[in-house]
């Protein structure tokens, strides 16, 4: 009894292994564990393969785990070395180790939750390598995750420019650098003509590699234009000098002051690769929010924060990353084709003067935006199969390499590139389904005995390689009619493999004209094309088949005694006539030579369909229910140290008042987050405590708040305003609270209290500047977390000047998001802090832009109490004055130009009066404005700057009638111009007094503004 007791609660399980792949490899891209996401990891090549540090420890979910540790890809080659952790482990036991000469294979192996990996540098990281390979392997094993069995994985392999043994490739690379045996996913189109950017025009000469011809260089102006809006809050292209006035972009100086107080660019990078368009840059924003309004087919974008930055006119700076990418449209391009695939390269930051553009072709077949793992050319697959020794193994001699060349040039240009993974299957079977996904045949030719390759297109025969015949050489025809309309094919079901979902994929085309003769009767057929990684390549060929299947020909055989027949070849072309069936000639493709005996042949024929002819089809994709695996996306979060209310409904008051009276100065830090998707179930608090070598810790599981974004721009008197998706906060209770704007980025948030929202309007009414907070500005845009007084928080007591790193990682059935970023919060007691004073007047108003030099500043304000408000309604800035906090005192300050013009502090009541001796005309001034306790001042301070303008001038003057003599201010000017023969008539403009009088006359004057 009295014993401590310990309980299992669950299971970490580590392995060595060895995965066979197979025969050589190029290289192993990406890794996908149990179809969750595909993993790369920190990747430093080796003599014969690669080392792969990858750290994913909650893949799988909170409760499974994840992997993690070290991955070393051998790629099959001849003199690989034996695996380190591998030879290890077999020396261990006292077995003989190999290398596996000509097999390719993964050895899992490496440490419990590797997360070093990721702070590595590169040459640290190299380091490691180098030790690994000697032999040093860290830890206890590769980190399978926490149920004990190994998920099934998915290996992302490339072997396109290597053959089966291990060799380079046959007909790698031709004479104008195109890599023949890779195939993009799209066809290039060639071209010569003029592109135009904004209002410049670019003249482009048809062009392989890196020939180029550019005539003008477009400045940075016009081609941001083209992309983006130039609204005054959506600023992305503007440059600043030191005196904080634009010199470049579309911004103006009478700007400053709006939702964007200044933008400029850091650094700008924008490359056109293969038919899209990628902007990014680095932005410095003044103020709390920005936004950018793309113009154009965004297919991605993304925004990130990187840090802060130190300029000389504010003190609220952030750096972030904006990335875009654009579908670029025919108008950008200048052509007819959808994407023609030019590349233009531009990088030059705008400090070193115009933008410099590079538009230049690498040649057909990369049209893909991302080209990590190119197909295989089908051709070269073919010639394999012919000549590798586990295959058919026939001589290299055998085939005939010049057609091969042709065959593979073609469908390189055609672009019909595939993939495959083959465990078991016949090397005829698979060369079958090899031509039947590029409409081709392998024959051998009667005459050369070699090898060759048949495309099945109008213009792969010369019009000389083209056989004729005489009707009298023919002896007899056997003829099938050509099929009936109503029994053709007029709808294809196709099917193929889709790369990008990892997942069987179809569609269905249909022959339009053909349907709508059969009153609309369709006829189905299949195609299918498991070696297509897409569909564009799955609907290329489906067309051509369509046609064919759709078409009524006529096929059959004859018997000839033609000598020259026995020198045709299987898929020849044949101008066959017969005029007893129909009139002319018609092309067929000889499918069969028998040789029959004497000098009989017997040919079998199918007459051919123009592949390139018109074709009045359409293609219908059917919207996929999406029933796989969906991965954690990030979550928009706002962390925050906590203030004295929040505590208390954390923690309970007496437990925070006991801590205060053993440590004032600690706090805790909560956060508040948003749905991201609809799968997720919650997230979780992630803390650091940011000390080196220290560890991630769980801290809490987040549970969504509703959210609002703001519709409108807010002052900080408004608490009525309207928000966008007013339904997501319907039926909330009076007396929430409500995290606006974020405390992490330089400008304080605030706390509002919600009160109602109208359901047809979408208009809410709030409390603005509750708790320890003052009202501020908003922008359109900003989130509105309406999260009550129960927010998840860390447990630990952190004190005052103590970094926190916070993140929030989303939480899916299919797993929990990876910890790739965080944001950081200073601690500052901000509990224990008193209440700053709140409903603050200047001389009877709220933030006043201007004030008078001859008046005294008045100012009053209203008692918070911090320990009061724990209980009932939360009070708003605006509400009436409470008890003061026991020992709380007020301060002021009034600055000027960076001068203390007047301060008091230990001030008990709730007003105080600044003398207006103390001011300085035509100045701006600063008040600030804060409460005092135990000698910590408030978290947030009432500070507002105004104007202090000229007193009222009194002036008073006589004259003799030829000279003026009075009392003055030491910048008025008076002009007096005297006439004996009128009365006082004086004038003032502003700035001078003028008018005429009686000699003798005494002349007073009292301007009011």
């Amino acid at each position: 009894m009295g014993g401590s007791s310990s309980q299992v609660v669950g299971y970490r399980y580590f392995a060595n292994f060895l995965l066979f792949i197979g025969n050589p490899i190029e290289a192993l891209h990406a890794i996908n564990f149990d179809k969750r996401m595909w993993i790369t990891g920190r990747i430093v090549p080796t003599g014969d393969g690669q080392l792969r540090y990858v750290h994913s420890p909650n893949l799988y979910g909170e409760n499974e785990g994840g992997i993690s540790g070290v991955i070393c890809v051998k790629y099959g080659k001849n003199g690989q070395y034996e695996d380190s952790a591998y030879a290890k482990y077999m020396a261990d036991i006292g077995m003989p180790v190999s290398a596996y000469p000509y097999q390719s294979y993964i050895s899992f192996s490496g440490n419990v939750l590797a997360s070093q990996f990721q702070g590595m540098s590169d040459e640290d990281l190299q380091d490691l390598a180098d030790e690994y390979e000697d032999g040093i392997v860290p830890g206890k094993g590769f980190y399978l995750g926490n149920s004990g069995y190994m998920k099934e994985m998915l290996l992302w392999v490339k072997r396109t420019r290597i053959r089966n043994d291990g060799r380079r490739q046959w007909y790698e690379m031709r004479g104008d650098g195109a890599v023949v045996c890779e195939i993009g996913s799209y066809k290039m189109i060639q071209y010569q003509g003029n592109v135009s950017v904004g209002e410049k025009t670019i003249n482009i000469k048809r062009s392989y590699q890196t020939q180029v011809v550019v005539n003008t260089q477009p400045d940075i102006d016009t081609l941001a234009t083209v992309f983006f809006t130039g609204k005054s809050n959506n600023i992305l292209y503007v440059e600043k000098n030191d005196n904080n006035t634009v010199i470049d972009g579309i911004w103006v100086p009478e700007d400053i002051g709006k939702t964007i107080r200044a933008t400029y660019k850091r650094e700008l990078i924008v490359s056109h690769i293969y038919g899209f368009l990628k902007i990014a840059a680095e932005v410095v924003v003044y103020g709390a929010d920005f936004s950018i309004v793309p113009i154009g087919d965004v297919i991605s974008s993304k925004q990130e924060f990187i840090g802060y930055h130190e300029p000389d006119h504010f003190t609220d700076a952030r750096v972030y990353r904006v990335e875009y990418v654009f579908r670029l449209p025919q108008a950008i391009i200048g052509f007819k084709s959808i994407v023609s695939r030019p590349s233009a390269n531009f990088q030059k930051s705008v400090y070193t003067g115009d933008l410099s553009l590079e538009i230049y072709d690498t040649g057909p077949g990369f049209e893909q935006y991302e080209m990590e793992s190119p197909d295989i050319n089908p051709i070269h697959k073919i010639r394999e199969i012919l000549t590798d020794d586990t295959a058919i193994n026939k001589p290299e001699s055998d085939v005939n390499d010049i057609n091969f060349m042709k065959a593979a040039d073609r469908i390189w240009d055609e672009g019909l590139g595939i993939s495959w993974s083959v465990t078991e299957k016949s090397c005829l079977e698979a060369i079958e389904e090899l031509c039947g996904h590029i409409e081709a045949g392998v024959r051998v030719n009667r005459q050369t005995g070699l090898y060759e390759m048949v495309l099945f297109r109008d213009d792969w025969f010369e019009e000389s390689e083209i056989h004729t015949i005489a009707v009298n050489k023919i002896k007899n025809m056997q003829l099938d009619p050509p099929v009936f309309t109503d029994e053709l094919i007029n709808k294809l079901n196709v099917s193929f493999y889709n790369r990008d979902a990892i997942k069987d994929s179809s569609f269905s085309i249909s022959e339009n004209a053909a349907i709508r003769n059969l009153g609309g009767v369709e006829v189905s057929g299949d195609a299918d094309f498991p070696y297509f990684m897409n569909q564009r390549n799955a609907a290329v060929v489906a067309q051509w088949k369509l046609k064919q299947m759709s078409t009524p020909v006529w096929k059959g055989s004859f018997t000839t005694a033609e000598y020259n027949a026995r020198k045709w070849n299987r898929y020849d072309l044949l101008k066959l006539a017969w005029p007893r069936k129909w009139q002319g000639e018609i092309t067929v493709r000889i499918m069969k030579i028998n040789l029959g005996t004497g000098a009989d042949v017997s040919i079998d024929f199918v007459e051919v369909v123009p592949y390139s002819g018109t074709l009045s089809s359409n293609i219908v994709i059917d919207e996929p229910i999406d029933v796989g695996v969906k991965p954690p996306l990030a979550c928009q979060y706002e962390p925050f140290e906590m203030p004295y209310y929040l505590a208390v409904m954390a923690l309970g008051q007496r437990q925070v008042d006991e801590e205060f009276g053993y440590e004032n100065n600690f706090g805790l830090v909560g956060v508040v987050a948003e749905k991201p998707q609809s799968n997720s179930l919650y997230a979780v608090m992630m803390t650091h405590d940011g000390a080196e070598g220290g560890e991630w810790l769980r801290a809490a599981t987040i549970n969504y708040e509703p959210v609002a974004e703001l519709d409108q721009i807010i002052s900080k008197t408004s608490t009525s305003f309207t928000v966008k998706d007013s339904l997501a906060i319907a039926g909330l209770q009076v007396g929430t609270l409500v995290k606006c704007g974020s405390d992490w980025i330089g400008t304080p948030g605030e706390w509002m209290v919600f009160q109602s929202v109208d359901a047809y309007t979408g208009v809410v009414s709030v409390k603005r500047g509750a708790l320890d907070s003052l009202p501020q500005e908003w922008g359109v845009g900003t989130k509105l977390y309406f999260c009550g007084n129960d927010v998840a928080f860390d447990s630990t007591e952190y004190v005052a000047g103590e970094e926190v790193l916070v993140s929030a990682l989303t939480t899916t059935p299919s797993g929990m998001l990876e910890n790739n970023g965080s944001i950081a919060i200073e601690m500052n007691a901000r509990a224990f802090r008193p209440y700053p004073p709140a409903n603050v007047k200047i001389n009877g108003s709220y933030w006043p832009e201007t004030l008078l030099v001859t008046n005294d500043i008045v100012l009053v304000w209203v008692h918070r109490n911090r320990v009061q408000q724990t209980g009932g309604g939360i009070l708003g800035w605006y509400d009436g004055d409470v008890t003061v906090e026991s020992g709380v005192t007020y301060a002021y300050e009034l600055i000027s130009e960076n001068v203390v013009l007047d301060s008091q502090s230990n001030i008990a009541a709730n007003t105080v009066t600044v003398l207006a001796s103390v001011l300085k005309p035509n100045k701006p001034h600063t008040l600030k404005l804060w409460s005092v306790r135990d000698g910590y001042e408030s978290y947030q301070k009432f500070e507002h700057s105004f104007f202090i303008e000229a007193a009222s001038l009194i002036l008073t003057a006589t004259t003799n009638g030829s000279s003026v003599v009075g009392n003055t201010v030491p910048t008025a000017n008076i002009n007096v111009v005297v006439d004996e023969s009128l009365s006082a008539n004086m004038k003032f403009d502003g700035t001078s007094i003028s008018g005429k009088a009686p000699a003798g006359s005494t002349i007073t004057i009292e301007i009011q503004e």
